[in-house]
C-alpha cells in the first residue's frame, strides 16, 4: 500500500491549487480562502459594476489583479491578505455575473509588469478630465507609469461636478483646531488639483483635507481634490468636479474608451504608460490550436501533438471518472519554463499546474513528457475543471474529491488535519503538499465511507454540511 501511495503521490504532484487570496468577509470570524480569478471577478463586480464596455471590464479585471498581486498580504498581521472594503478593493461577491466571470476569465493571470515586476496600480471613479500624478498623493509613491495624463474620454461623459459646504465650526472640529477663521488655496498641481489651502494663515496638505472630510461626513459630500472655494459668512461654499484620488485608471474614461472601440491593452496602456500586461516581464507569443473540445494556447517551443492527445484523453478520463459532461470548452496554457509559470499563476516552483475555472496552466510540457506525467497531469486538472463554479468549498475538499474519484481507495480513510487547508493554499514545501495532498483524500474517503459517494458528491452544489465547514 505504502508503494502504492507513493507512485500516486509522485504523479498527482503536480497539479495544485490554483493561486488563492485570504480575505476578510463582513460577518464571517475566519476569513475566506478565495481563488484568485473569483476575486477579481467579485472586485469587477463591487468596483465596475456598472461597466458598459467589456473590453473597459477586462481592462479592471488586469487592474484589479496587479492589485492583489502586488499587495498580497497587506493585512498579514490581521491574519489575511487583503480586506473586502475599498481601503483594499470593494468585493461583491453576491453581485457577480456573467460578464464580470467572463472578463476575469479572458484575461486570466494577466497582471501589469514594470521593470520586472507587478506595477503598483490605482484608479479612481472620476478623473475629472486629467489624473493626478501618485507622487502626489502619496509621496512614497513616485512611479513614472502613475503620472497625470490628460483624459478628453472622461470628459465625453460630462464633468461629474458637484458642490457642497460646510460651517467653519464643522471645519474647526474636524481639523482639530479651536476654530477656523479663514480659509483659501495656497497652491494647484499641474493637474488642476488642490495640493494645499491656506487656513488660519498655516498651509494645510489638500489630500489630507478630503480624506478628513470624507471620513467625518462621507465620501459622497466632498467628492477630490479638483475644487474651487468661496467663504460667505460662516459657510464655505466647494464646487468640484470628478471623483476620488483621480490616480491611475479612470473608470469613467475607461468605459468610454472602450465604448468608442479601444480594446483593453489600449485603456490600460493609456493609464499606465510604460507598464505591459502579460504572464511574464517577458513576451510570450502563443500559438493558438484547438481540438475538438479543447482550447490550447503554448509557446512556440511546446511540442504540439502530444500535448493534444493527451489533453483530448484526459477530458475523456475525467468525464468517465465523474459521470459528468464538460459544459465548457476547457482551455490549456502551456507555458515555455519555471520562471515564467510562477510569473503567470503566483504558484511555487514546485508544482507544475494550476486551474481556475476552464483554464488549465502548465509548466514545462517537454519536461512533464520526459516524466512520463503529462497525461496524470492534465487528467487531474481536468477533474478540477468539470467540478468547478459550483459552491464554494474549501481547497481540501476539491483537492482531496478528486485524488479519490481519480485514484479510489488509494489511501486509508483518516480524519482531516488541521494543518492540510492551509498547506494546500499556501504550500511551503514539496513534502508539504504531498501531506495534505494525501490527508485530503484521506478525509474525502472517510467522508465516502460515512455519507455515500453520491451524497458527497452532492456537496458539489450545496456546499459543505454546517459540521464539516472549517
Amino acid at each position: 500500500m505504502a508503494r502504492r501511495i507513493a507512485l500516486i503521490l509522485a504523479l498527482l504532484l503536480a497539479p495544485a491549487s490554483a493561486q488563492t487570496v485570504r480575505v476578510k468577509l463582513h460577518g464571517q470570524a475566519r476569513p475566506a480562502a478565495l481563488e484568485l480569478e473569483d476575486y477579481v471577478a467579485a472586485v469587477i463586480a463591487g468596483e465596475a459594476g456598472g461597466f458598459k464596455s467589456m473590453e473597459a471590464l477586462m481592462a479592471m479585471a488586469v487592474t484589479a489583479r496587479t492589485f492583489a498581486r502586488a499587495n498580497l498580504g497587506r493585512h498579514r498581521a490581521q491574519g489575511y491578505d487583503l480586506c473586502e472594503t475599498t481601503h483594499c478593493q470593494d468585493l461583491r461577491l453576491s453581485a457577480v455575473n456573467a460578464r464580470h466571470r467572463a472578463a476575469a476569465e479572458a484575461t486570466s493571470g494577466i497582471i501589469l509588469w514594470y521593470a520586472g515586476r507587478p506595477a503598483r496600480v490605482f484608479y479612481t471613479e472620476h478623473c475629472g478630465g486629467h489624473t493626478e500624478n501618485a507622487a502626489h498623493v502619496w509621496t512614497t509613491r513616485s512611479l513614472p507609469y502613475l503620472r497625470g495624463v490628460k483624459d478628453d474620454f472622461c470628459l465625453s461623459a460630462g464633468r461629474h461636478n458637484w458642490k457642497t459646504s460646510y460651517s467653519l465650526a464643522q471645519l474647526a472640529e474636524v481639523l482639530s483646531l479651536p476654530s477656523v477663521d479663514s480659509i483659501g488655496i495656497a497652491r494647484r498641481g499641474d493637474t488642476g488639483r488642490v495640493r494645499s489651502l491656506l487656513i488660519n494663515g498655516r498651509p494645510v496638505n489638500a489630500e489630507n483635507f478630503y480624506l478628513r472630510l470624507g471620513r467625518a461626513f462621507g465620501w459622497d459630500r466632498f467628492r477630490s481634490t479638483f475644487f474651487s472655494l468661496e467663504l460667505r459668512g460662516q459657510q464655505v461654499h466647494f464646487s468640484g468636479w470628478g471623483r476620488g484620488h483621480g490616480v491611475g485608471l479612470c473608470q469613467t474614461g475607461a468605459d468610454q474608451r472602450g465604448l468608442a472601440g479601444h480594446d483593453s491593452t489600449q485603456i490600460l496602456a493609456a493609464y499606465f504608460p510604460g507598464t505591459k500586461p502579460g504572464i511574464s516581464a517577458q513576451d510570450i507569443h502563443w500559438l493558438s490550436s484547438k481540438t475538438a473540445r479543447i482550447d490550447i494556447l503554448a509557446a512556440p517551443s511546446t511540442p504540439a501533438a502530444p500535448l493534444t492527445a493527451a489533453a483530448e484523453r484526459a477530458l475523456a478520463r475525467a468525464e468517465q471518472i465523474t459521470g459528468l459532461k464538460s459544459q465548457t470548452r476547457p482551455e490549456i496554457r502551456a507555458y515555455p519554463g519555471l520562471d515564467v509559470f510562477r510569473d503567470a499563476t503566483g504558484e511555487p516552483g514546485f508544482v507544475a499546474a494550476a486551474t481556475r475555472g476552464r483554464v488549465i496552466h502548465l509548466q514545462s510540457v517537454a519536461r512533464l513528457i520526459s516524466e512520463n506525467r503529462l497525461e496524470a497531469v492534465l487528467t487531474h486538472e481536468m477533474l478540477h475543471v468539470l467540478i468547478a463554479g459550483r459552491a464554494t468549498l474549501p481547497r481540501w475538499f476539491h483537492e482531496g474529491l478528486v485524488l479519490e474519484l481519480e485514484r479510489p481507495n488509494a489511501v486509508p480513510p483518516a480524519p482531516l488535519a488541521p494543518t492540510t487547508e492551509m498547506d494546500l493554499l499556501r504550500p511551503r514545501s514539496e513534502p508539504r503538499l504531498r501531506a495534505a495532498y494525501s490527508n485530503a483524500q484521506a478525509a474525502v474517503a472517510a467522508l465516502f465511507k460515512k455519507h455515500g459517494r453520491a451524497a458527497v458528491i452532492g456537496w458539489l452544489s450545496t456546499g459543505l454540511p454546517a459540521s464539516l465547514s472549517r
